[in-house]
């Protein structure tokens, strides 16, 4: 995902992180597959709904580490199809 993809995301998108670093697995415990739904973006953090009642808080770097769902599931429908 870009930055200008992450400011325009919509309350609701689900993301998934496609990979993470010591910082997200041990402070947020997230793990790589982990899914979340977007809330929304002010001038320093984007937040996050983990589940039914748990917000997480990032800074605008969370961009380099997940992508929407629908990107990663439409990448996967084109490869399972022999499409690049």
């Amino acid at each position: 995902m870009t930055l200008e993809q992450l400011k325009v995301l919509k309350e609701g998108d689900k993301v998934v992180f496609i990979k993470v670093d010591d910082l997200i697995r041990e402070y947020h415990n997230h793990q790589i597959g982990d899914e979340m739904t977007f809330l929304d973006i002010s001038d320093t953090v984007v937040n996050f709904l983990r589940n039914s009642y748990t917000i997480s808080h990032f800074s605008y770097d969370i961009y380099k580490y997940i992508e929407l769902k629908v990107v990663l599931e439409r990448q996967h429908k084109l490869q399972s199809l022999g499409i690049k």
